[in-house]
């Protein structure tokens, strides 16, 4: 099976949880679309402002490449921003070419809650025309380990 995991992080939770359940899918092609916010603390605040205010000018060639056509199966990985992603999220979903009729699982990052956050997205990718077949909430306060990640991976092997 061919899985497109898409992300996007801003201090690497969500890459650490996504590189986690990837690990754990060993008998599948696993490919990424990573959405990484780099630099120092504040040039991560700013870029994140720019995405907060539809700005996505530093991402534009890249989302030419979001596409979905050739994956059995795409995993979208967010952080929780106020028990929702950030508008990023809708951005990816609203860009990315062939997505409808695509299986996909979402999963969020945490500190706290991020239940509504599920929710959201699962509703937004099905309004999409994808199925969302399963979902998964990873929440910690310090840092999420990549424990619970690979458990995940290995029950989507399962099924």
């Amino acid at each position: 099976m061919r899985i497109l995991i898409v992300y996007f992080t801003m201090s690497g939770r969500t890459k650490k949880t996504a590189e986690g359940i990837a690990s754990a899918l060993t008998n599948h092609d696993v490919s990424y679309f990573p959405v990484e916010l780099t630099g120092k603390f504040i040039e991560k605040i700013k870029k994140l402002d720019k995405f907060e205010n539809n700005d996505y000018s530093a991402i534009e060639a890249d989302f030419e490449t979001l596409d979905a056509l050739n994956y059995d199966l795409i995993i979208i990985g967010m952080p929780t921003y106020g028990n929702k992603p950030p508008k990023i999220f809708d951005e990816i979903i609203n860009r990315m070419k062939n997505f409808d009729g695509k299986k996909a699982i979402v999963f969020s990052t945490a500190r706290f809650s991020g239940g509504k956050s599920l929710d959201y997205m699962k509703a937004k990718v099905e309004g999409q025309g994808a199925q969302v077949i399963d979902q998964a909430r990873f929440r910690k306060v310090l840092w999420i380990g990549v424990k619970n990640a690979i458990k995940f991976g290995n029950q989507l092997n399962e099924k």
